[in-house]
């Protein structure tokens, strides 16, 4: 990667560095150090980003121009305030500018991406690919970065099972994965041939920084293989299967319609950690009822109970991780279930864990009343906080009535299973857009109730 040091294209509009007291009601003495940038170029693309960042950064402070300095001459008071870097390759910048407006707060960071050369703003993908980079490579492997600081923290003693009952534990996740799409990311090059992207993932105490360097994936990455009365998973790198054959076992869902005619296998969505190692065991309600079990390298139990997927369509989501079922170093199946063998060298039942741990409401950000209008007229569709759902299709014409199941996170949103009446199911990711009061429903598996053969639509949230 080129870098290179261009201090003359970016100056600052606007500076104040003094000690004032009575900030924003703060009696105590603080350092008020404001540098707010400046692109030297005349593009409108530039003045529009000149200006954003004035009124951004610039305007807070100027009540304070002409306040008198307080406090002693060189003394040390909590700073706030305005700094900036720029992150140089070729003619791009990557424009990082942090703000911090109380003396103990941590400092937040906003970028721009910058191209001199055309004199046009760039968005962090296309700043990517100046660098020979792949940004759906980058963005998936800095997804996978925020959710193991995220699950791993919740692992280390974060976790609270109200969080879990309710469905904030979900949204903390779901707000995870979205915040570090590569357009809400900073990002740096701090040393020649480094790339680090900035985000930060949702914590009990709001969010937490997260600077994730990319790297190469290993190139000697272990299979890890299992197979169990017809279920078999492997899992390569980042690649996760489940293959499904029949089986007497697997022809006993036929009772509940459920039927595998033929060997067919699923990608495991949802799954972000590394494994190091996975076992196949059987839910403890009498039914064949097998779930996959995964262990991180961080020593934490995630999961695949394959027949609660299959009921709402054909798609294998992993469950949240079940964090208390940590300080893992095995999976061992014992008769039909499987345990976690723990450093300590005690052993942990995990089939009765992962029961629990399935039930939970549904996270709060989906739930609510939505419409969607097609050319086949109005649609409707209200999610109760507590998995109940009804549905309006085909201009109201028919109206369906069930249970809405969550069933993990991935990039597209929170994956719900839905079952009504019988004669509809599906699995969809429902991701909410606080700002424009829109639900983006991606299907994943089954048909679309609202209209026929979409894989996206945006409903409309309903207040009436």
């Amino acid at each position: 990667m080129a870098q290179a040091v261009q201090t003359d294209r970016i100056t600052d509009q606007y500076t104040l560095e003094k000690n004032v007291s009575g900030v924003w009601g703060e009696e105590a003495v603080q350092c008020i150090s404001v540098h707010v940038p400046k692109l030297e170029c005349d593009s409108p693309d530039a003045a529009y980003i000149n200006d954003e960042l004035n009124a951004i950064y610039a305007a807070d402070f100027r009540e304070f121009e002409n306040s008198e300095e307080a406090g002693q001459p060189g003394g040390e008071y909590p700073q706030i305030g305005v700094g900036w870097d720029a992150y140089w390759y070729g003619d791009c910048v990557s424009l990082v500018v942090r703000s911090r407006y109380g003396g103990t707060a941590p400092w937040r960071y906003s970028g721009w991406c910058f191209d001199f050369a055309t004199g046009r703003q760039i968005t962090t993908a296309e700043m990517l690919q100046c660098m020979e980079l792949d940004p759906d490579e980058v963005q998936a492997q800095v997804q996978r970065q925020a959710m193991q600081a995220f699950d791993r923290e919740m692992a280390q003693g974060a976790y609270y099972d109200s969080l879990r009952l309710g469905g904030e534990l979900s949204q903390m996740r779901m707000d995870t994965l979205e915040y570090n799409e590569l357009e809400n990311l900073c990002l740096l090059l701090p040393e020649q041939d480094q790339l680090v992207l900035r985000g930060k993932y949702s914590c009990e105490e709001g969010w937490q920084q997260l600077d994730m360097e990319l790297s190469l994936p290993p190139t000697d990455t272990p299979v890890l293989t299992d197979t169990y009365d017809g279920v078999q998973v492997q899992l390569e790198g980042t690649q996760a299967t489940i293959t499904l054959s029949p089986t007497p076992k697997t022809d006993q869902w036929g009772d509940i319609g459920i039927r595998v005619e033929q060997e067919h296998s699923y990608p495991i969505l949802g799954a972000y950690n590394e494994y190091v190692d996975v076992c196949i065991g059987e839910q403890e309600d009498g039914f064949f009822r097998p779930v996959v079990y995964l262990l991180t390298k961080d020593g934490v139990v995630e999961y695949v109970d394959v027949l609660r997927c299959l009921m709402f369509g054909n798609a294998m989501v992993c469950q949240d991780p079940i964090y208390f079922a940590n300080n893992g170093v095995a999976l061992e199946l014992c008769g039909s279930e499987v345990n976690l063998r723990r450093a300590d060298g005690s052993v942990l039942e995990l089939a009765p864990l992962s029961a629990e741990w399935s039930a939970q409401e549904i996270p709060y950000s989906v739930t609510g009343s939505y419409n969607y209008t097609s050319e086949n007229g109005w649609n409707w569709m209200d999610l109760g906080s507590d998995g109940s759902v009804q549905l309006g299709v085909q201009d109201n014409s028919r109206i369906y009535r069930g249970d809405a199941a969550y069933l993990g996170v991935v990039p597209e949103g929170v994956v719900l299973g839905i079952a009504a009446d019988k004669e509809l199911g599906f699995v969809a990711a429902f991701k909410n857009d606080l700002y424009n009061e829109n639900l983006t429903l991606t299907m994943i598996a089954g048909q679309n109730p609202f209209a026929e053969g979409e894989t996206q639509l945006q409903l409309t949230r309903s207040y009436g």
